[in-house]
């Protein structure tokens, strides 16, 4: 195989690499967005329920009905829930994780770009070696990053206007690069 086919092949390998860090990129983005969308759903419930205890309480003590007290009695049993729900479930936390992954990825994204901007002007050595950086970097990235779900990755691939299969057909890649940096088909 000659040094222009080796070249293009590995040029198509760059473009793929970067497409996937770019959609682990968005799926940790909108992984922190639904974290975060949880996190003040129940916040917005455990002050309505605060709320309505304190007035239950009240109301109970001035108007000395059982039903009122009870009333008051069960919201705060399931205030007491959402309190350890929210105790466990760290969703800020999370929330946290998945944006400082985002934004090591941002990174990486950034630094492809770069080299398939620079392509036609450096030899397949430095290429290469550029490459290799680039994977050990994504890999360690990878290796601490939280999990995603399949939510996520939805809202990821419509943010990216993509189909659902991972896997790229004739195009895909190009669509999603720098218009600067793609190839007339």
């Amino acid at each position: 195989m000659g040094d222009v086919e080796y070249k293009a092949r590995l040029e198509s390998q760059l473009k793929e690499a970067y497409v996937k860090v770019l959609y682990t990129y968005q799926t940790q983005q909108e992984a922190a967005s639904l974290k975060i969308a949880v996190q003040r759903r129940v916040s917005m419930i455990q002050i309505i329920l605060t709320s309505l205890i304190s007035v239950g309480f009240v109301g109970a003590f001035f108007s000395q009905t059982g039903v009122t007290a009870c009333l008051s009695a069960v919201l705060a049993a399931v205030s007491l829930c959402l309190n350890i729900y929210t105790r466990s479930a760290r969703n800020e936390e999370r929330a946290n994780s998945h944006t400082r992954t985002a934004d090591q990825l941002w990174v990486i994204v950034q630094d492809y770009i770069s080299l398939l901007t620079d392509f036609d002007d450096i030899g397949l050595d430095e290429i290469k070696a550029a490459r290799q950086d680039l994977q050990s970097r994504t890999a360690e990235v990878y290796s601490r990053a939280p999990r995603t779900n399949k939510r996520a990755y939805e809202l990821a691939r419509k943010a990216l206007k993509k189909e659902e299969a991972q896997s790229f057909g004739e195009g895909e890649c190009e669509k999603l690069l720098p218009v600067a940096l793609r190839k007339v088909q």
